[in-house]
């Protein structure tokens, strides 16, 4: 599992004790659980939530990176992350990330190549066979 220790301030060499007691109560892949949910309830059934990071800043955080994707392309990239307290499970600062995953969504879905369309469904997978279909429109109205 990685983890980021946030706000720690270190030069690039020396030796260094880093001592801090954590409570976890959630695990990364119900932090996960509850970002996608909360992606696909109230932000876009287009992104899903991505493997976590432990996060260390006084405190202990899941940041679950989310993702746009797109049903012609797959996974497009990150769009923004989302925390949660690894303590509650309480998703942190949700409704401002909202605003930054919706903008940074916008701006990566600029750049999809068009959706491609219709295509036209082979002869040999076209039914031959079937009867008609029956007219939808009433005899009279004809």
């Amino acid at each position: 599992m990685p983890v980021l220790l946030e706000g720690i301030n270190i030069s690039e060499v020396g030796v260094y004790e880093i001592r801090q007691t954590l409570t976890v109560q959630v695990t990364a892949e119900q932090a996960r659980l509850a970002v996608n949910r909360w992606l696909l309830d109230e932000v876009s059934y287009m992104m899903h939530a991505e493997s976590p990071t432990l996060v260390i800043n006084g405190n202990a955080r899941w940041r679950v990176p989310a993702v746009l994707t797109a049903p012609h392309v797959g996974a497009v990239g990150a769009v923004g992350a989302v925390d949660v307290d690894a303590a509650t499970g309480q998703l942190l600062e949700h409704e401002t990330q909202k605003e930054i995953i919706v903008a940074n969504a916008r701006k990566l879905a600029k750049t999809l190549p068009p959706f491609p369309g219709p295509r036209e469904t082979p002869a040999e997978y076209l039914a031959t066979d079937a009867p008609p279909a029956p007219s939808l429109v009433p005899p009279d109205a004809e």
